[in-house]
């Protein structure tokens, strides 16, 4: 048998919210373990609640799953494969952070998973012992910036926080994340204040009073709240003053304020241990981010109601960049690492996908000792597409489509085309061609269906193809189910 590779450092890959496999203490699955448990979670979600299960037992990351036909939650088995096709790894070579089983000392990789209703510090406490473990051997320059962070989504201020607060910054050598909102998400706050919806118009409002469980949940939840903006994010309309979460309101809102300023304090605790870490102390941070796709960022208080939308908010910075979706661009990089563009990676992904990103391997190959030229920078190495469509739509209605040609400021006249394919059948072929930096293509006409679709249907697949300036393909169609093919 071949020797075994080894990586010279232990590679830690931390999930999201919501990205961790959860059971009871008995061995019943809670989360994440395939669709059954995921729809299960979705229709009682009781079953996450703090109140009725104070103690979920993390034993694994979610796996990409297809929860219905049209919608793939996805999951961390795309990174972990990446990691171990690139390095030639072994299964002995990965282990799993669980409670209940001993630590493989030789595994140079660590799949953490985490309660992640419990929120950052109680993450992180548990984040610190599973490295302990895995170092006790480990003494002087052995143990010294050992361990790179790969973290998506709230698994970076889980890392932050063992960093700073929990002193682990002498044992790591990099942190890299995967669109973490380091300074909070709008989503967040809209999720919080008015509800869980999906899709717009009146398919959000049904879908909102169909998951007001899982709202009265998720408001137990202390990670929701970590999840805040931390900047002032929320104008007043009335007084035209910008304000923090933990500022809205009045007597009324007491209950949310209060945990709001809690977790601005968690915040505030991580700033301030990463301001006394001296420069030779500090892991290099390398945060992922993306720019262009529909994303919340602009929350405006009136008439005692906090409305958010999909806007940049005009009294913050780099007004245009959007994000990936979930998380503003804004928000995906450290505030200690903000005025360094080589602490920061635009990618293409939006915010789901960018945990299978592929310059996350990229990175670790050169922390490895394998030059991949550069990896850094404002912008992605090609053009890309923002998009901004909801994930539910109503199924037979016309729909927005919002497309943003981008990154294509180089190449004379650019053209991007759309494809858009239900799964029941039928396309539809838009054209994008690049004018101007802000110009916006919408396509508003219902796909053709060869089959009828349930009541509530959800956003297409898109598949993205960029292709220089040209005429417009010809099409043939193909059959009787509507669809189209391109020829040259």
């Amino acid at each position: 048998m071949d020797p075994v590779a080894r990586l010279r450092h232990l590679v830690v890959v931390i999930p999201g919210i919501g990205g961790s496999v959860l059971e009871t203490l008995d061995g019943t699955p809670a989360w994440g373990q395939g669709r059954r448990a995921l729809v299960g979670a979705a229709l009682n979600p009781t079953r996450l609640s703090l109140a009725e299960h104070p103690t979920l037992r993390p034993v694994g990351l979610v796996a990409s799953t297809r929860v219905l036909p049209w919608q793939v939650v996805p999951g961390y088995d795309g990174l972990v494969r990446q990691i171990v096709n690139a390095f030639r790894l072994h299964d002995t070579d990965v282990d799993v952070a669980r409670d209940d089983t001993e630590p493989n000392s030789g595994a140079s990789v660590l799949l953490f998973g985490y309660d992640f209703r419990a929120g950052v510090p109680a993450a992180a406490e548990r984040l610190h012992a599973a490295i302990e473990r895995r170092l006790a051997g480990l003494t002087g320059d052995a143990r010294r910036k050992k361990v790179i962070i790969v973290a998506h989504s709230m698994g970076g201020l889980v890392a932050r926080y063992w960093l700073g607060p929990l002193h682990g910054a002498a044992s790591c050598r990099a942190l890299v994340t995967l669109g973490t909102p380091h300074r909070g998400a709008p989503r967040a706050l809209d999720w919080l204040v008015n509800g869980v919806r999906l899709g717009p118009g009146p398919v959000g409002a049904l879908s909102g009073r169909l998951l007001g469980p899982a709202t009265e949940v998720l408001r137990e939840w202390p990670s929701t709240y970590h999840l805040l903006p931390r900047y002032r994010a929320v104008r007043d309309e009335a007084t035209g003053e910008e304000l923090y979460p933990h500022e809205l309101g009045t007597a009324s809102w007491q209950p949310f304020t209060t945990r709001a300023a809690e977790a601005f304090g968690m915040h505030r605790d991580i700033e301030d241990s990463w301001a006394e870490l001296d420069e030779p102390a500090r892991p290099e941070v390398l945060a992922m981010f993306a720019r262009g796709h529909g994303t919340a960022g602009r929350a405006v208080l009136a008439g005692g109601r906090v409305r958010v939308t999909k806007d940049d908010a005009e009294w913050l910075p780099n007004v245009g960049w959007r994000g990936d979706g979930t998380v503003p661009a804004l928000s995906a990089f450290p505030i200690e690492v903000a005025d360094d563009v080589r602490a920061r990676r635009a990618v293409p992904d939006r915010h789901g996908p960018m945990a299978a990103s592929t310059v996350a391997v990229d990175v670790l190959r050169e922390y490895e000792g394998e030059p991949t030229g550069s990896v850094r920078g404002d912008t992605p190495e090609r053009p890309w597409l923002g998009l901004d469509v909801d994930d539910v739509l109503a199924a037979g209605e016309p729909f927005p489509v919002a497309a943003q040609l981008l990154g294509a400021d180089h190449v004379e006249g650019a053209v991007a085309w759309l494809r858009i394919t239900p799964d029941d059948g039928g396309s539809a072929l838009l054209r994008l061609r690049r004018r101007t930096r802000t110009r916006v293509h919408r396509a508003g006409r219902a796909l053709p269906r060869a089959r009828p679709a349930p009541p509530i249907g959800a956003a297409p697949r898109c598949a993205q193809r960029i292709q220089r300036a040209g005429p417009l393909p010809r099409r043939r169609r193909l059959g009787r189910s509507g669809t189209t093919r391109s020829q040259r």
